[in-house]
């Protein structure tokens, strides 16, 4: 196998739709997928969705029809392709993994029976055609589960029943032997998350797999050290092929809430067509150097979406500018891919990280107990059943770890007296991914204002929020963690009169 250079074009059809044109480097004209594979993308990987119809917003795109159709322009192309089942009627991550509208009511071995005989479907459709995949995904981040309820990571046997579910139907399908089979996770640059889901996967009887596929995105997924740590423990434990399923990197600024200033400090390169195209070095180079050559390529994750707003991935995210214009990491991908080992090495050991609470907050606290040393005293928290704590005396800290999806603030009651202007702060460490909200707030009686935090696991980050206070007042001041399962830290929140 060729080292895959891949791209997920699964709004390809959508962007044509939309009017989107896209250019080569010389500013003729082109089909974006003919020009894509003449430029050195050799593998094609496309989601498909149950019935996306039963979801407006979907726009009704990868269906059973979009996917075909799709895999016809593929085969044109004269590459393979990688097939992501879903299983659901829209999005599949970590923090959504809905069952599709006509499974709702199953459970157990109906459910189960539901997954087989669709994947088995689906791709007798495809061989009818002479389209088939060479390569299947069961599921997609499935890293908290699939199906949710039933199949959350909770309840690992349901879970890998499900799993071998998809597997077999994939099997029995016409040429299904020979399709390579992947299991893929979220949060590529935290080995000890595929440690333990890939040892109670196995273990509760999923064995029939050929690739672990990871999403990871540096701005969310941990540092390119980490990539490379995690890419070779997986290989030494489970000697399993490696495919970095999903990763991408700004062009330029979007809007916070999507890949912001604190999104490029934890990236390590700044939103450019250059800070891509380095970004891209590393982590190509870190794939091809896997131990045991298991390392055998990537997909970017929609290299060709495009959208005019600043919170949608489309804004910055691909690798044409928002005029259809071909960046570096395009035209120079059959030549500079993957890059050397040594020298994606050499790249991330020389990045500089810096934390962003060097200057610290001043003025007087207002919040009480805020270094812990009375536990949970004067704070409010929900203390929800799948989330354990402890209180860290030597860092003064909020140590926190969930083992599903979960929300829950830790706040004070306040009552402020003098007016004036006033700083919240809080600093945190912990993962970021698809799907987790990290906000600091402040709310009173008819506003809240809040911002979000992007973390990472290494250093600590602070968030902060400045207000105006004209009147005395009540308020609630405090943190909301929204996540997929996650751990994180929380220490030094503050209310700070000025």
């Amino acid at each position: 196998m060729d080292f895959i250079k891949g791209m997920d074009i699964s709004s390809y059809q959508e962007m044509l739709d939309k009017g989107y044109i896209y250019y080569d480097e010389n500013g003729k004209e082109v089909d974006v997928l003919d020009y894509a594979v003449d430029k050195g993308f050799n593998y094609a990987r496309i989601r498909i969705w149950n019935e996306p119809d039963n979801v407006p917003l979907s726009g009704g795109y990868c269906s059973l029809e979009h996917t075909i159709n799709l895999a016809k322009k593929i085969y044109d192309l004269g590459i393979p392709y990688l097939l992501d089942f879903h299983y659901s009627d829209w999005w599949a991550d970590p923090g959504n993994q809905n069952k599709p509208a006509k499974w709702k009511g199953l459970h157990g071995v109906d459910l189960e029976d539901a997954v087989y005989e669709y994947t088995k479907s689906v791709l007798n459709e495809l061989s009818l055609r002479g389209i088939s995949p060479s390569m299947v995904q069961v599921g997609n981040e499935i890293r908290c589960g699939m199906l949710w309820p039933d199949g959350s990571s909770d309840n690992y046997k349901t879970l890998a029943n499900l799993i071998n579910a998809g597997i077999k139907g994939v099997r029995d399908s016409n040429g299904g032997s020979a399709i390579k089979i992947m299991l893929h996770l979220d949060q590529g640059g935290r080995y000890h998350y595929f440690e333990k889901w890939f040892d109670e996967i196995i273990q509760n009887g999923v064995t029939d797999f050929d690739i672990i596929g990871l999403s990871y995105y540096p701005f969310w997924h941990g540092t390119y050290r980490d990539l490379d740590e995690t890419m070779n423990k997986l290989s030494d434990r489970y000697g399993k092929d490696l495919i970095v399923a999903e990763v991408a990197y700004a062009y330029r600024l979007g809007a916070d809430k999507l890949f912001g200033k604190g999104q490029e400090r934890l990236g390590g390169f700044a939103a450019s067509a250059e800070g891509q195209y380095k970004s891209l070095e590393i982590i190509s180079g870190i794939i091809a150097g896997t131990n045991n050559s298991r390392g055998k390529g990537f997909f970017y994750w929609e290299p060709f979406i495009r959208d005019d707003n600043s919170e949608s991935w489309g804004y910055c995210m691909g690798i044409v500018d928002e005029n259809g214009h071909p960046l570096k990491a395009f035209t120079h991908m059959k030549t500079d891919f993957p890059t050397d080992v040594t020298k994606a090495r050499k790249m991330y050991q020389e990045l500089n990280y810096s934390e962003d609470i060097n200057v610290p907050v001043t003025g007087n606290n207002v919040l009480q107990n805020v270094m812990f040393e009375k536990g949970l005293e004067n704070w409010n928290y929900s203390n929800p059943e799948n989330v354990s704590y402890v209180i860290d005396s030597e860092h003064n800290s909020f140590l926190f770890e969930s083992n599903g999806n979960v929300k829950f603030e830790l706040s004070q009651n306040i009552e402020i007296e003098q007016t004036g202007k006033y700083i919240m702060a809080v600093e945190y460490k912990g993962d970021n991914t698809t799907g987790v909200c990290i906000k600091p707030f402040i709310k009173g009686k008819d506003y809240r204002k809040e911002i979000n935090i992007y973390p990472s696991d290494k250093m600590w980050t602070r968030g902060t929020i400045e207000i105006e206070l004209a009147e005395a007042t009540e308020m609630i001041v405090g943190i909301e963690i929204d996540s997929p399962q996650i751990k994180g830290e929380i220490r030094n929140i503050g209310f700070y009169q000025q």
